[in-house]
């Protein structure tokens, strides 16, 4: 429905809608905004807090918020768009943000941007940025973030292993770590490697390609995994599957943080967002930012969400004010389940909410988003399929092969 919804849009935006028609003088404006839900009954107390603070500083518009499931939202935004019903601002996942723009759902914010007194590129992460690009043109503000992946580590069985967790910063850190916290027979392994197909294992696994300089695309759109840098990164997670547990095929994210925080893994990758539920527990961690080879800087990868604009919207003016309010340093840090994408509200964010603020800071300056394509959805299936059947005992070269084949026919 995703992969259909999102090329029907090319083809349905271009016959016209009629829509609203704005509000004039002093008449009060209503603006629609859809947001991923991300409390039982929707908004939070500080999401609602913003929302009537913005009305206070704007009584002439009004917000209403509409929160949609994770698992519905793709889905009724598409078909919001298809049947003319479009919110006039919603949250996008970064990925979905190149199709959208392409398909003309949203409108580039260039000018606005140029205009504000708030909104500038150098006051949002790079990468974050970056994630809202396409054809040269700005198609959202990033507004929250964080960075797959964290190597979050339980200092009890590094300590009894004789491992210093400064090594794991290193791929031969972490290869040898894993080997000396690896004992099968007493249910305890070194790394919290996982194969199940779904986003959480792409992004796992791109990071380990931009650590080593590789690339899942080049800037032309076609397929870098079989660059060498790539293909490197892909053969040293192979070699880390001795250490991993077993049913690796099935295991995904979330069964790794149960065996975690349970003490039958040393290390797991997370993104910050972990944080909460291990500072809940009774388990003694400390984490560093991701992994790299000797000489390289870890990077890692983006994921977050981005406010955007429609393009049926008739208050675009004042949609604009609505953003440029809920990514301010003052408000963005009080509004987002991750990490604010406003850097100075997130330097206030986690010096608060998060231990090592100074090491996340610089991992989110230093990670990159996903590939950005508008065919972002196929493309991650097919890395998906890729890693499976690497895992699965493929030479990553000829896996790799296939991939590319794949992804350079999406074109």
């Amino acid at each position: 429905m995703k992969r259909i919804g999102l090329m029907l849009l090319i083809v349905i935006l271009a016959i016209p809608v009629l829509g609203n028609v704005g509000a004039q003088g002093d008449d009060v404006v209503t603006l629609t905004f859809w947001d991923n839900q991300q409390t039982e009954s929707g908004l939070s107390a500080y999401q609602q807090a913003a929302v009537d603070e913005f009305e206070a500083a704007y009584p002439n518009i009004k917000i209403d918020v509409v929160t949609v499931p994770y698992t519905e939202y793709q889905d009724r935004l598409i078909l919001a768009v298809q049947g003319g019903n479009a919110p006039d601002i919603s949250t996008v996942d970064q990925i979905w943000n190149p199709a959208f723009a392409v398909a003309g759902a949203v409108m580039p914010l260039d000018d606005y941007i140029a205009n504000s007194e708030t909104v500038a590129e150098d006051a949002f992460f790079p990468g974050a940025w970056q994630s809202a690009m396409w054809d040269n043109q700005v198609w959202g503000i990033p507004f929250n973030v964080d960075v797959w992946q964290f190597s979050f580590y339980n200092k009890a069985l590094f300590e009894a292993a004789g491992v210093d967790p400064e090594s794991i910063t290193t791929w031969d850190g972490l290869k040898a770590a894993a080997e000396a916290l690896t004992d099968p027979d007493a249910g305890q392994y070194g790394v919290g490697l996982f194969g199940f197909p779904n986003e959480s294992i792409v992004v796992v696994v791109d990071s380990f390609i931009f650590s080593n300089g590789g690339a899942v695309l080049h800037e032309d759109g076609s397929c870098a995994l079989d660059e060498p840098e790539s293909v490197e990164a892909l053969n040293y997670l192979v070699s880390l599957i001795p250490y991993a547990p077993e049913g690796l095929l099935n295991t995904k994210n979330e069964d790794i943080r149960q065996l975690f925080l349970n003490g039958s893994v040393g290390i797991e990758w997370w993104p910050a967002l972990e944080q909460p539920t291990l500072q809940s527990s009774e388990l003694d961690w400390g984490f560093v930012a991701g992994t790299a080879p000797e000489g390289k800087t870890p990077v890692g990868t983006y994921g977050g969400w981005n406010l955007v604009i429609y393009d049926q919207s008739q208050h675009k003016e004042e949609a604009w004010k609505f953003i440029e309010f809920l990514t301010s340093k003052d408000v963005n840090g009080k509004v987002v389940d991750l990490i604010p994408a406003n850097i100075e509200a997130a330097q206030s964010f986690l010096a608060e909410n998060r231990e090592g603020a100074d090491m996340i800071l610089e991992h989110l300056n230093n990670a990159q988003p996903r590939p950005l394509s508008p065919n972002y959805l196929e493309l991650s299936d097919i890395e998906q399929q890729m890693i499976q059947s690497i895992f699965s005992g493929a030479a990553v070269e000829d896996a790799v092969a296939d991939a590319c084949s794949q992804i350079n026919d999406l074109g």
